[in-house]
């Protein structure tokens, strides 16, 4: 006996077989929008030395934004060679990535899923091409770096083994003063020898003092103020003070003069020169000074900065020196022309004009006596 199906009951299963296949649809929708299948994508080619366990299906990000998955990774056409991988990205995401993008290879957390991660490069440089390949970095393994953090807790474990010696070390020194043994134990212990001392140190540091002073009035006597001006031993806040004078300037970036790092001249540079010659020969005065400053930036060693600007301000002394004759005043008679490395040090003269000018720079400063 067949027993009928009521009305209600197969438009209920109806409406629940519709639902069922509903959700079938939006979760086959879900698991294809996660594999970038509905939406428009181009491709991205990368290689990579090793791609670090990265498997297809794999999340691409720009910038942190979810950009699409690896599809595919091609091994290696000989030992030794680059893998391949193939990424689908967001068409949308186009315009971001640049000719000079860089994809590394990063883990989501401590212990998470590789992502390969793309920096999109400068806003300046040109488009991505359909078939560039774009620039890798190579991936940083967990092995790698629990390999040097035991290799820095080797050298710690080193550095306090020494430390713990040292200590020993002036442990035993200190109860030996304090025994009164040795030279510096009987120094402790005798007062007037270590009044002897005291007042000997404090002579010292008075002759010392007064040498100095000496020395600094004796720079600035003739002939010798001549050879100290020369070597720019002069005091570096004052030798751009000339509250007298009236001052024209000209400034130069330092990478327009010279090699990057050195104190050489390049072509371009000895052009820039002549042309500042030419300015020069055209406001010089008889009573005119030259001071040539050379200045660079706070970072790195100060003291090679020190000696890298001393050298680049004597080269451009040198050059328009022998070139353009700018010391000569005359028949009989010559300027003075200071070369000056300032090094990252601002003087007081030039604070205020100092922040609208390149750190690395040099400057040719024409100082001409108000009469």
């Amino acid at each position: 006996m067949i027993r009928e199906i009521g009305r209600w009951r197969a438009l209920a299963n109806a409406g629940f077989v519709l639902a069922i296949l509903a959700l079938a649809g939006f979760g086959m929708g879900q698991v294809a929008s996660r594999q970038w299948r509905l939406q428009k994508t181009f491709p991205v080619h990368v290689d990579f030395a090793s791609i670090g366990g990265v498997s297809v299906g794999q999340r691409v990000r720009l910038q942190g934004i979810d950009a699409g998955v690896v599809e595919s990774a091609i091994p290696p056409g000989a030992p030794g060679a680059p893998v391949h991988l193939v990424l689908r990205v967001d068409e949308r995401l186009r315009p971001l990535i640049r000719s000079d993008a860089v994809a590394r290879i990063v883990t989501e957390g401590v212990v998470g899923a590789k992502v390969v991660e793309i920096a999109p490069g400068r806003p300046d440089a040109p488009p991505l091409s359909a078939t560039a390949t774009i620039a890798s970095d190579r991936p940083v393994e967990m092995a790698e770096l629990l390999q040097e953090a035991r290799a820095s807790l080797r050298r710690l474990d080193a550095v306090a083994t020494a430390a713990e010696q040292g200590l020993g070390e002036i442990n035993t020194i200190v109860a030996t003063i304090r025994k009164g043994e040795g030279s510096l134990g009987k120094l402790v212990r005798d007062d007037e020898a270590y009044d002897r001392l005291l007042a000997l140190s404090t002579r010292g540091e008075r002759t010392l003092r007064d040498a100095e002073e000496n020395l600094a009035a004796l720079k600035r006597t003739w002939p010798l103020s001549r050879y100290f001006n020369d070597r720019s031993f002069f005091d570096l806040d004052r030798v751009l003070y000339h509250p007298g004078a009236e001052r024209d300037s000209r400034v130069v970036r330092e990478a327009e003069l010279f090699e990057p790092g050195r104190a050489v001249l390049t072509a371009t540079g000895r052009k820039k020169l002549d042309s500042i010659a030419t300015w020069f020969q055209s406001v010089r005065r008889p009573a005119s000074e030259v001071v040539i400053a050379a200045f660079t930036d706070s970072e790195g060693d100060q003291d090679l900065a020190q000696i890298l600007t001393q050298e680049q301000a004597n080269a451009v002394r040198d050059y328009l020196v022998s070139k353009h004759a700018i010391q000569s005043n005359g028949w009989f008679s010559s300027r003075k022309i200071a070369a000056v490395g300032f090094g990252a040090q601002v003087p007081r003269a030039l604070a205020q004009d100092a922040r609208d000018q390149p750190p690395r720079r040099v400057e040719i400063i024409l100082f001409t006596p108000q009469t």
